[in-house]
């Protein structure tokens, strides 16, 4: 009675851990499926998904082909529009070829008198700029375009021009600046809820942050971002992204994840057209900062040859600084002083045709360093004085304390933003609980009967396995006396043959009854049944007999109709083999199946299941497990 209650105490006990189990799991269901929306590889799924429509999108892929043909049927304002994609197809492809494209689509826009077409060209003519490193011609465009913006009328150009104006401040070093100025976009863009200005608020903030080394700031932004390239099919920043999402993550969580993610840029590389010369130099920089943080210097020199020569046969004039200062790092790397010197040196130079200041700032902290390591003292006072000075005007503990006030009303706001939704959303969500809670209710009711069918179940099932084992050693055990009884059977044929003589009363049909039972009984010796082809008529006419008065015969004489005594004699030969045959139970199902006959393994397992009440599968784990912990003798008559 004390055994029974314990017994019961435990199921109820087993019974709620399983329902607490069930809520929990469903719980962790949700929020691994937010994690998993929220992935760089779901992104990157997203990325490939889009790439599968390119040849229903050819504009939005930049299809070269496309668009030329396109062109020349266009007129008009049409025209302005195809002549500035192929400025984007060829803007990180050749300078010059995009150049061209802008300048026929802004001369056209001014004859048309298509304002949106030029306010766009001069914003690429100012980009242009940007990419070769003229920041302040390319500001004196955008500023000059600024001027004449309706924003309301072409949000779209407001947005760009006020992305570039933050790119502009960040490789000056002024991070306070655009950082202010990308958050204000990032305001207006929430407002507006306008794709195009949330795509370019969060690209600009994402550079910023980059640039600052906040990498999961930065990433952060840069994921929101691809949300709407995807969205709105910009693939022009697909290469882009990914290129600034491998950085982020080779300093976040390590160079082999980054890999990973460079590895899916080279795949795509196949399947859209290539990110030209601009895109390779950062993909070349980055990669060789992955194999110098791997110890791969070899590697790392490889790739940032290769970034360099892109970059000055192509004057990315604000590339060359930063690449200069890999290489005088690699250097050092190295033990090589002396070059590590020189390059630094290079890169000051070319930061400051630009006004890079942050390059300046890094580049004389080091050779201040470097210099005082190697005697030169007068050399190192005046980077050290250099970097006093780049420091105290552009990094100042004023312009620190804004960056993190800006940040703290960034966050301030985010956190209004969801008190107001949450607000918006109470009365609803107050249902929502309500419905949540009976659903809850239900699954713990369901779990419960769940739980008890499942250990009604397993209770049942171990029954039947243990009554199939004890079939099995039974016929395991005839088998191994067939060979004993069979002198026996062929005097009892003979016996048979003599009674039949004298008993002249038996119909003709009693006879052939029993002809048809002996040879029967012959085949199922020589087992025929585990052939695969073995029906009905094939066997009658073994038999020499029609298959309906062998099917009557069967019925009458095993009590079952065909398929079940084939099915019952298949089961029967393979319960004994099971059992005494180790390696021939751990084949595949499949292979196990077919050996006794049966070409579908659906068809084996229903057989088994209805004539034993359990799957092959359990019974042989099972099995198995039971071999492992007894061994397989014990549970095998000896022979």
């Amino acid at each position: 009675m004390l055994r029974t209650k314990t017994t019961q105490q435990n199921f109820v006990c087993r019974s709620r851990i399983l329902s607490l189990i069930m809520v929990i799991g469903c719980a962790m269901l949700l929020r691994s499926q937010e994690v998993v929306n929220d992935s760089i590889r779901a992104y990157f799924d997203q990325i490939d998904a889009l790439i599968s429509e390119k040849n229903e999108y050819p504009g939005n892929f930049l299809d070269t082909d496309f668009l030329f043909a396109s062109k020349e049927r266009a007129s008009g304002e049409e025209k302005v529009m195809l002549l500035l994609q192929l400025y984007t197809a060829y803007v990180f492809q050749s300078w010059e070829t995009a150049k061209k494209y802008n300048d026929e689509a802004l001369q056209l826009s001014l004859d048309l008198n298509c304002k949106k077409g030029e306010l766009c060209a001069n914003y690429n003519q100012a980009y242009l700029l940007f990419v070769k490193g003229d920041f302040d011609g390319a500001m004196e465009l955008v500023e000059a375009v600024e001027r004449v913006l309706d924003s309301e009328a072409y949000p779209e150009t407001y947005a760009d021009i006020n992305t570039l104006k933050c790119d502009i401040y960040t490789e000056r070093g002024q991070y306070d600046v655009a950082i202010e100025l990308g958050l204000k976009l990032l305001d207006r863009a929430e407002m507006t809820q306008h794709d195009h200005m949330l795509m370019k608020a969060n690209a600009a903030l994402s550079h910023s942050y980059l640039r600052l080394g906040n990498f999961s700031m930065a990433r952060n932004y840069c994921l929101r971002g691809l949300d709407y390239i995807i969205k709105l099919k910009r693939t022009e920043y697909i290469y882009p992204k990914i290129n600034e999402i491998a950085r982020m993550t080779a300093k976040l969580e390590g160079p082999e994840e980054a890999l990973e993610i460079l590895e899916f840029y080279f795949e795509i590389e196949k399947k859209i057209p290539p990110p030209g010369d601009y895109g390779r130099s950062i993909t070349y920089m980055i990669l060789s900062d992955i194999y110098v943080s791997l110890g791969e210097l070899n590697r790392a020199q490889s790739y940032l040859t290769k970034a360099l020569q892109v970059c000055f046969s192509n004057n990315y004039r604000f590339r060359i600084p930063r690449a200069l200062v890999q290489q005088a790092e690699l250097y050092l790397k190295t033990k090589d002083t002396t070059n590590a010197i020189l390059t630094y040196e290079k890169s000051i130079g070319h930061a400051e045709r630009i006004n890079a200041f942050d390059v300046v700032k890094s580049s004389s902290a080091a050779l201040g360093d470097l210099y005082e390591r190697t005697n030169q003292f007068a050399k190192a006072y005046e980077y050290r004085t250099l970097h006093s000075a780049i420091r105290d005007s552009l990094f100042t503990n004023e312009r620190e304390q804004r960056i993190s006030i800006l940040e703290a009303r960034r966050r301030i706001k985010e956190v209004t933003q969801q008190k107001k939704i949450l607000e918006l959303k109470n009365e609803a969500q107050r249902g929502r609980y309500n419905t949540i809670a009976t659903i809850l209710f239900c699954l713990l009711g369901f779990s419960g009967l769940a739980t008890f069918g499942y250990l009604k179940v397993k209770g049942k099932n171990r029954l039947l396995y243990q009554r199939t084992m004890e079939l099995a050693k039974v016929q395991l055990e005839m088998r191994e006396k067939l060979d004993i009884f069979q002198s026996a059977e062929t005097k009892d044929a003979k016996n048979v043959k003599k009674e039949r003589a004298s008993n002249m009363h038996q119909t003709i049909d009693d006879e052939v009854k029993d002809i048809i039972m002996a040879r029967l009984e012959k085949l199922e010796k020589e087992e025929f049944f585990i052939q695969s082809n073995c029906n009905l008529h094939q066997l009658a006419e073994q038999l020499k007999t029609n298959p309906k008065y062998l099917s009557q015969v069967i019925n009458q004489e095993k009590k079952s109709n065909f398929n079940n005594y084939i099915n019952g004699l298949r089961i029967n030969y393979l319960l004994p083999k099971l059992l005494k045959d180790e390696e021939f139970r751990n084949s595949k199902l499949s292979y196990i199946a077919v050996s006794v006959g049966y070409n579908n393994l659906n068809t084996f397992n229903a057989a088994f299941k209805k004539r034993l009440g359990i799957l092959p599968s359990y019974f042989i784990d099972q099995l198995n497990g039971e071999s492992q912990e007894e061994g397989l003798d014990d549970l095998a008559p000896s022979i």
